[in-house]
This record gives C-alpha cells, sequence and structure tokens, in this order.
C-alpha cells in the first residue's frame, strides 16, 4: 500500500470530528512515522587510511622530526583561514612554519600531504559559496597553494551546519572543487562531528559524501551526556551513525585524540612525562582529573576501525609520546592495523 493512504483513514475521521487546526497538527505529530533510510549496497574495496593532523607549535617543531612518516597515508596541516573574498589568510610567520613542515613531510614519496581550511565554524565560507563569482575566486586560489606548494590534497573544516541552506552551500562549494581537483588527481576531504545527538550532523546532507574522497569524523568533544570521555563506545556510535547516513566504509575515517580533556587539556606526551610510576598513566583513559586515550584504548578503536570503518585519523600528530617514544600512539595505531598485538601494557 503507498505511504500516504496508510494515512486516509486517519485524516478523515480528523475532518469529520470537526478538529481545529491544532488539533489536527497534534495527531498527525503523534502518528507520523519517520522511514530510516536506506542506503544503498556498498561493494567499494576498502583502502584503509592513516591520517594525522599537524599544527605548528614552537615546542613541539622539533617533535616533528621523530614521526614515522611511513606509519601515515596523510598528513594535513592545520588550519589555514579563509577571507571572505576568496583569498587565503596565511601570515608570513605561518608560511615559514608551513615551509619547514613541508621541508621534512615532503622528503616521503609515498606520503600524501594536504592542508585544511577553516577553522571548524568559520562564516566566511557560507559568503564565498553564496556568490559564485566569489566561489570561482576561492577555488582558483586553492588551486594555485596546491599548485605553489607542490601538495597532494586539501581538506575542507566546515563542521557547524546549522541549516538546510548551510549544507546547500557546502554543496556547492565541494562540488565546485571537486571538478577542478578530480582532473588534476588531488584529494579531497571534509570534516563532520561525531553525529551521536548532534543535530549539526544532522543537517548534513549525504550528497556531500560523494564528492569527497574520505571524511574525517571528530569523535570526540561528544555533545552526549553520557559522563563518558572520548571512549571505545562514543567511537563505535559514530561509527554507527554516520554508516546508517550512507557514508561507505572506505571515506569513514574515525577520530581519536591524542590530547585530555577533564580537569586540563593536555598532550599525550605531558600526560607520560608526568607520571611518577613510567607507564602507568600510558595505560589507562584517566589520570589527575584527565580523560584521554590510552595506548589499550587507542588498540580497541584501530581495530574496530578496521572492521566497520576505511581509516584512523589522529588529532593532532603534536600531542603523540616522543620523549618516551615506547608509548607513541601513532606507532600503537600502526602496529595494530598491521595485525600486531601490542603487550605494552600487559
Amino acid at each position: 500500500m503507498p505511504f500516504f493512504y496508510k494515512f486516509l483513514p486517519l485524516l478523515f475521521g480528523i475532518v469529520l470530528s470537526g478538529c481545529n487546526e491544532n488539533q489536527f497538527t497534534d495527531v498527525i505529530s503523534e502518528n507520523w512515522v519517520q522511514e530510516d533510510e536506506v542506503c544503498s549496497d556498498d561493494t567499494t574495496d576498502v583502502t584503509f587510511k592513516t591520517v594525522a593532523y599537524w599544527s605548528a607549535a614552537d615546542d613541539t617543531d622539533e617533535y616533528l622530526e621523530d614521526v614515522d612518516l611511513d606509519a601515515l597515508t596523510h598528513i594535513i596541516y592545520r588550519s589555514i583561514r579563509v577571507n571572505a573574498d576568496g583569498s587565503l589568510n596565511i601570515s608570513s610567520d605561518e608560511i615559514d612554519d608551513f615551509e619547514e613542515f613541508l621541508d621534512v613531510v615532503q622528503d616521503d614519496q609515498t606520503l600524501k600531504v594536504g592542508i585544511s581550511l577553516g577553522d571548524g565554524n568559520d562564516n566566511n565560507f557560507n559568503i564565498i559559496a553564496e556568490d559564485s563569482g566569489t566561489t570561482n575566486n576561492f577555488v582558483n586560489n586553492v588551486v594555485d597553494f596546491l599548485e605553489d606548494y607542490d601538495l597532494n590534497g586539501v581538506e575542507i573544516n566546515w563542521q557547524t551546519i546549522d541549516d538546510d541552506d548551510e549544507s546547500d552551500n557546502l554543496e556547492e562549494l565541494l562540488d565546485e572543487l571537486n571538478e577542478d581537483l578530480y582532473e588534476e588527481g588531488y584529494f579531497l576531504s571534509m570534516t563532520v562531528t561525531s553525529g551521536e545527538d548532534d543535530s549539526q550532523a544532522d543537517e548534513v546532507d549525504n550528497d556531500l559524501f560523494d564528492y569527497v574522497d574520505f571524511v574525517n569524523v571528530m569523535a570526540f568533544d561528544l555533545s552526549d551526556e553520557d559522563d563518558l570521555y572520548y571512549t571505545l563506545e562514543d567511537a563505535e556510535d559514530s561509527i554507527e551513525y554516520w554508516t546508517d547516513r550512507c557514508l561507505i566504509q572506505n571515506k569513514l575515517v574515525l577520530g581519536v585524540p591524542f590530547y585530555s580533556g577533564g580537569s586540563a587539556e593536555r598532550s599525550f606526551n605531558y600526560i607520560v612525562e608526568d607520571d611518577p610510576d613510567d607507564g602507568v598513566y600510558a595505560c589507562k583513559d584517566k589520570s589527575e582529573g584527565r580523560y584521554y586515550n590510552g595506548v589499550e584504548t587507542i588498540m580497541d578503536k584501530t581495530n574496530y576501525a578496521l572492521l566497520y570503518a576505511g581509516g584512523i585519523m589522529i588529532e593532532s600528530l603534536e600531542h603523540d609520546a616522543y620523549e618516551s617514544s615506547e608509548y607513541s600512539l601513532l606507532n600503537i595505531i600502526s602496529e595494530t592495523s598491521n595485525g600486531d598485538y601490542v603487550d605494552i601494557c600487559d
């Protein structure tokens, strides 16, 4: 029976009973059943990705030399802001940091190096997308920047999608970028929030996924109120949400934090170095009122991602344990994704 006809008896009864407009609305709201979204069968081969952000900071620049670049498939420099006229906003000091970053990471010929544009809630994306001339200017500036620095791709970091209009604007940007970047072999990615109990995630249209190579899911700093911090359960909820939204496995990249929440935001490196009993804090998810992902949770999330996602995303690589490198979370992810069991916490 067609969907609409199921409600004809209900509507007929309402008319006969002489319900006023408010009563009509209340009855429909109580009886309307929204059908679940049906996703197409996904037969895409999964190529597992290990994506890491890098944010330049004075006290972490030296650590970049210690990164095992072979453990990564993508490294993304975060972040370059955008101006309302479609130009990229990067100062001379930031250019210096960026070029120092490139001097290290571009030595690895297999690593894809990209940039992240925007600061998560950048309203300038809206302004750019609402004018076709500004959109073209933006796309040209992005392509020129990628060519000038011999980069491999770009990410659009616009997480705060508040309504259908903003989702349409994001689609316009991704569509125009995809058309130019695809021809030149560049990758294009985007960020989304965790999805769990998140109204902004609900505003992201499924069609957006068609324009990008992968989607980095910020499965941390969740908006739910379950008193959990960056747990495996939260990661599972995020993967399930976006899978149900028809984001195919190969494009779904699970984000994991290399920093703590709770009483203070600290890098994982700081937490390991702050440990009075060497190795104890690294193998836990809580210490000194701080909540984070220790070695075993990173292993669990990586194993779950291997089954149900298309990769792991690291937020952010400069927070890793370099001074006590045996506890490096990047190395834990690499060994786990290669099928090895890490026994450092046994």
